[in-house]
Formats: C-alpha cells, structure tokens, sequence
C-alpha cells in the first residue's frame, strides 16, 4: 500500500508572512483590549485601533473584517480559555464553578464583552461552539451525558449570576465572600433531585 503523500512544508518565506500577520492581529487586539480597559467598549474603533498602534484604518482592516469582527475573537479566546480553566480546576462542580467565579472576576473587561454586559453585543450564534465548551465542563463534573439538563444551565446561571452582579456592583462583596456565596448555592442545586429533562422534538425545538 502506497502511503499518502505528505503536504509540503510552507517556504520560508510563508512562513514569515504568516509569522508577522499573527504578530500584527496580536498587536491589534492587545491595543483594543487597552483602550476598552481605559474607556470601555465603546470606545474600540477600527480608527482608534490604527492610531493607538500607528497604522492606517485600511491597514488593519486586512486583519479583521471590521470592530465587531475584533470583539468576536476576545469572545472566542474568552470562551475557550474559561473552558480550560474550569477543566484544569479539577473534577467536582465545586472546583469548576470556583474556576469559573475567579475567571470573570480577574478578567472583568474580558468577562464583559464575552456576555455582553455594559451594552456590548456579539452575536451568540458566532459563539455557539466556544461557549458549549463550558457547558460540556459542567456536565462532565456532574458526570452526565444529556446536554439538556436543568442543572448545567442552574450552576451555570448561579455563577454567572454572582459574577454579573458583582461586576454592577450590587452585590459589593469581598472575592472570599463571592465563592461562599457560590458554594453554598452549588451545594443546594446538588441536593435537589434532577427533574425529568425535556427533548428536543423532530424539528430541533425544546418540550
């Protein structure tokens, strides 16, 4: 049997090119999440982006499609990163919910544009994959299969909950105070019986 032919490698050259366009993304978006530290969201533009980082607007549109196109990618890498997190935790829901607690409140800009908080708004369906992620972790600490059940959106609700309303500060507590508050109401959710979870009918929807 003839083995499969290998692709060959990229020349040096594209190596190089794919090398700086990388750099040049990571420089955009490191500018970007400076300026919403320093005036929020809103204030990402691609025109602030190239003066922050002393291009022209046309330049850095040929790394991202436009600002939206640039909150996408902090929304993803956030998604993906809390979802290693919370794995790396541990493997109790405890641990999990903890990890996830201590992401959004050491990553309070990066928490924000994830969910939308403060008015910033990325489209969910982009984020489907990313976000699942996060729910897979609570499932797997569960150690359960269906995806529909009432207690991943629970823990997930009740931590994220915390998280948003520390964050709008009507709930200013101490971190140490947070996670009590956390754990105590993951314990309840684990003492209370699982319901009998609803399926998804023939066209998709939930029963």
């Amino acid at each position: 049997m003839t083995p499969p032919a290998q692709a060959p490698e990229p020349s040096r050259s594209r190596q190089r090119r794919e090398r700086e366009r990388a750099e040049t993304r990571t420089e955009i978006l490191q500018a970007a999440r400076e300026l919403a530290r320093a005036e929020g969201w809103d204030a990402v533009s691609m025109r602030r982006l190239a003066d922050r980082i002393g291009y022209s607007a046309n330049y850095a549109y040929r790394y991202f499609k436009g600002r939206d196109d640039i909150l996408l990618a902090f929304v993803k890498d956030g998604f993906t990163r809390l979802a290693a997190l919370m794995r790396a935790a541990g493997t109790t829901v405890q641990e999990a919910a903890a990890a996830y607690l201590d992401f959004a409140l050491d990553e309070p800009d990066l928490y924000q544009v994830m969910y939308g908080l403060g008015g910033v708004h990325v489209p969910a369906a982009d984020t489907v994959t990313e976000g699942d992620a996060v729910g897979a972790v609570i499932a797997d600490a569960l150690g359960i299969t269906d995806p529909y059940d009432d207690r991943i959106a629970r823990i997930w609700a009740t931590a994220h909950g915390l998280a948003a309303l520390h964050a709008i500060r009507k709930l200013p507590v101490d971190r140490a105070h947070l996670h009590r508050l956390l754990e105590a109401s993951v314990d309840d959710l684990l003492r209370t019986p699982p319901r009998p979870q609803p399926q998804p009918d023939p066209d998709g929807d939930i029963r």
